[in-house]
């Protein structure tokens, strides 16, 4: 936690060496690869949430409820803007869910099935819960 990119990576012959700046002061590190993440945020600007009678909280998300109702009950939000993975099978599962709950067929959405995926080289993904997890 609270490290940052000093001075960038250097290219060895092989891997990497990657100077951070710590709350120690700078450090060194070695690593065959390196995996830069940048992050995602939602994008709520011209939705005009005010308008609406809504508002994004801290991190730029529309709150909801279990049934993906905002804070005025007639209108819904799912995908990006609500809290969890910005991932497009996400909020094709949570739109089918809402969709379903306001017309009174209860719908849900099963997280723990969603697939989650970094598109690297080789490409990490994860399903259901972390070793830690089923430990716990």
């Amino acid at each position: 936690m609270n490290t940052k990119l000093e001075g960038g990576v250097n290219n060895k012959e092989k891997g990497v060496v990657v100077n951070l700046g710590t709350a120690k002061g700078t450090e060194s590190m070695e690593a065959d690869v390196v995996l830069l993440s940048i992050g995602r945020r939602p994008y709520t600007a011209g939705l005009d949430l005010e308008k609406a009678g809504l508002s994004a909280n801290k991190f730029g998300k529309i709150d909801i409820n279990n049934h993906w109702q905002t804070a005025k009950s007639n209108i819904y939000a799912i995908g990006d803007v609500v809290a969890g993975p910005m991932l497009a099978h996400k909020a094709e599962e949570e739109g089918i869910a809402a969709v379903e709950n306001i017309l009174g067929e209860g719908g849900h959405v099963n997280y723990e099935a969603i697939p989650g995926v970094i598109y690297s080289y080789p490409e990490v993904a994860n399903v259901g819960k972390s070793e830690e997890e089923l430990k716990e």
